[in-house]
């Protein structure tokens, strides 16, 4: 089990206000599309999505303003844990799911017509789905959290031990019941190894129970040699490898998981710094491979506010750049990838 990474989670809560900013998300499958104002780069239609994650937990959720900026208008909403020890979900185990500037956030962006996932899991607990002991207990907590949301998109972040047999139950009775995509969001180990062997025990299993899922591969805080950009992409093809291998046919559930992917934009926790021509190459391959989506994380940390920072944070890239300039520059390659082809050395 990884350590809990600094740009991926929570920090102490600011005295006497809410932290000002957010980010997050990865697996949603939801494509940005144009949603703005007239003067807004509205996102063309592609094949691959650009979906930012939002780390709520953080409030305030800027999701119009991006939306304003970009035209992207999905997301994914991370990440709904236990409150208090409890199998009860709440945004980072303290904002409540029915907040209602939360609330009014996605109506807002769902007005521009957005679509949102919610996620739950991340880099830090408590996790619902070791909180939560029985398969009856975790459906129905993901039940809340999808009904106090409006979503139909659940997203699990695995970057924990949890117990497979009874997250994969209680993932089949939430679809059976409710029809949900499911997408299945972890951990890779590197550009050659692709997802770790706890990953892929856990795809065998959903896959086994005839749960209809997506994999979500998080190209991110692995050792690499050369260009960091290369190693992202040789990541991602040596998930689609594993998945191929895992099923070369559709499985019991009769479709096969697609693959979508996320990247650590800017300074990542251990070391490497996804620029915005790592981003720009990584997308324009995952989009010229056909992957489902291109997530980052997170939207709390697309911006120049703390350029040059020697550790990854939460609230800025630490890379210089203009607001919004990673979404804007993702939702631009997945346009045309063949044109951003070239800077796949990150060059």
């Amino acid at each position: 089990m990884m350590r809990a990474r600094p740009g991926r989670r929570r920090p102490p809560a600011r005295p006497g206000a809410l932290v000002a900013a957010l980010g997050l998300l990865i697996s949603a499958g939801c494509a940005g599309r144009p949603g703005g104002d007239a003067t807004a780069p509205a996102a063309a239609p592609s094949t691959t999505a650009v979906v930012p994650y939002v780390d709520v937990s953080l409030g305030p959720t800027p999701l119009v303003e991006m939306a304003r900026a970009t035209g992207v208008t999905d997301v994914v909403l991370a990440f709904a844990l236990a409150t208090d020890g409890a199998c009860t979900p709440s945004w980072g185990g303290t904002r409540s799911l029915t907040d209602p500037g939360l609330l009014a956030e996605i109506d807002a962006l769902r007005g521009r017509g957005g679509r949102v996932a919610v996620a739950t899991g991340g880099a830090d607990g408590p996790y619902l789905e070791t909180t939560c002991a029985t398969s009856g207990e975790p459906a129905a907590a993901y039940g809340a959290l999808l009904d106090a949301t409006g979503s139909t998109h659940l997203d699990v972040d695995v970057e924990a031990s949890i117990p497979t047999g009874t997250v994969v139950q209680s993932l089949r009775r939430l679809q059976d019941a409710r029809g949900t995509d499911i997408t299945l969001t972890l951990r890779v180990t590197g550009p050659q190894a692709g997802l770790e062997a706890p990953a892929l025990d856990l795809v065998r299993a959903a896959d086994a129970a005839g749960l209809r899922f997506g994999v979500n591969a998080m190209v991110m805080n692995f050792p690499f040699r050369d260009s960091w950009a290369r190693a992202m992409t040789d990541a991602v093809d040596a998930t689609s490898g594993q998945l191929r291998a895992l099923r070369p046919a559709p499985g019991p559930s009769g479709v096969a998981p697609s693959l979508g992917i996320t990247l650590m934009i800017g300074r990542t926790d251990t070391g490497p710094v996804t620029t915005l021509a790592d981003a720009r190459a990584v997308a324009a391959a995952a989009s010229a491979r056909g992957l489902r989506d291109v997530r980052f994380w997170s939207l709390a940390r697309d911006n120049g506010n703390c350029p040059g920072a020697a550790a990854a944070t939460f609230d800025c890239s630490g890379v210089e750049q203009a607001p919004f300039a990673f979404t804007e520059t993702v939702r631009d390659a997945v346009r045309a990838p063949a044109a951003h082809q070239h800077t796949q050395d990150g060059s």
